[in-house]
């Protein structure tokens, strides 16, 4: 596919009140995969309206951002991990995360699960998220997790292993981008990811080498990552700034796209992209998903000619900070806000670059 596209989307988006329902009540596997083919039929008109160039099939066959991997592989206890997110009034929400507790074994793959249909029902590039392997060591639990795998390491290289199957699949399958998503990246208070403080930098290079493993040997595809600071219903984890931690993560991160959230003060300045390598377009995260006013289109635009101070307006392109709904439940906006962010994304990017594409 064409690269650069200066219109972008991370990749999720709000389920329809049937679907969310059907979500509530724990619907079986057949009404499940019924009202998913309609509302996936619907989100990806609803992309190709707002005139996105790449779409995403909303992530709707997931209840949380991560679950394509508890479809493609049994091993997991989904909500035996407690994990705690809190937003700028101090509010809190608290919700289950997947425990590895036997060695991983195949079910499915993620081109059944998920790319198969969506190719089928648009022409549109498709793009396919996939969750950093490094994401679920923060779920490695001591006497239970050491039960199945003698290291965090065996579990690490078997997930990888798994996951870079998955990836070729998928290439293979007519993906147009394969996004490694990573929200773990800036959570140094974290002993599980970080375990030695005094080493940050070292434990965060190994980290995204490691997620890199899952695209070796794939091509074809236009390749991407996400960091983010967490997104549960409009909530976050972390609020380190980019300057903090980009020399190390843009050394490292070799993919075609970065897609940087850059919604709030939590990520800093645009100072850090000075440390990007060549060839890399970083994909500015400005339009938030966790707030429903929409964003001033000027405003947009100096922000991205602020960008450009430190990376080449030509590198740059657009996008919503995360997706809009990383849980089935959802952030707090409508449908209606929704589409006026993303028309906005495709707006602007076309009077800044001439066009989405």
């Amino acid at each position: 596919m064409a690269e650069p596209f200066r219109a972008d989307n991370v990749g999720s988006f709000l389920r329809p009140a049937y679907l969310k329902a059907a979500l509530d009540r724990r619907a079986g596997e057949d009404e499940l995969r019924e009202l998913s083919d309609r509302a996936v039929r619907e989100v990806l008109a609803m992309q190709e309206e707002a005139g996105l160039p790449v779409v995403t099939d909303g992530e709707y066959r997931r209840r949380l951002w991560y679950h394509t991997i508890l479809a493609v592989a049994d091993g997991f206890d989904p909500e035996r991990f407690e994990r705690v997110y809190t937003d700028e009034q101090g509010r809190e929400n608290r919700h289950g995360g997947p425990v590895v507790v036997s060695p991983l074994r195949r079910k499915a793959s993620q081109l059944e699960v998920e790319l198969e249909f969506v190719r089928r029902t648009t022409s549109l590039p498709v793009k396919v998220t996939m969750p950093s392997p490094s994401h679920f060591l923060s779920y490695w639990t001591e006497g239970v997790s050491d039960r199945a795998y003698p290291s965090r390491e065996a579990f690490l290289d078997d997930l990888i292993a798994l996951m870079n199957e998955d990836a070729r699949a998928l290439a293979a399958g007519g993906a147009g981008v394969l996004q490694i998503d990573a929200p773990k990246y800036t959570y140094f208070h974290d002993r599980r990811l970080y375990p030695d403080p005094d080493r940050l930098a070292e434990q965060l290079a190994e980290h995204v080498r490691n997620d890199l493993r899952v695209l070796e040997g794939v091509s074809g595809v236009t390749t991407s990552m996400h960091v983010c600071r967490g997104n549960y219903r409009g909530m976050y984890g972390s609020s380190v700034p980019y300057e903090e931690f980009a020399e190390t993560l843009f050394a490292e991160a070799r993919y075609d796209r970065l897609l940087l959230e850059y919604d709030d003060a939590r990520a800093g300045g645009f100072e850090p992209l000075r440390f990007v390598p060549d060839g890399v377009t970083v994909v500015l995260g400005l339009v938030t998903t966790k707030r429903p006013e929409l964003e001033d289109a000027d405003d947009l635009r100096r922000h991205i000619d602020e960008a450009a101070r430190f990376l080449p307006l030509d590198r740059l392109a657009l996008s919503t900070q995360c997706g809009f709904a990383s849980a089935y439940e959802g952030n707090e906006l409508s449908q209606d806000d929704q589409r006026r962010k993303l028309e906005l994304v495709v707006r602007t990017a076309e009077a800044v670059w001439g066009a989405a594409a």
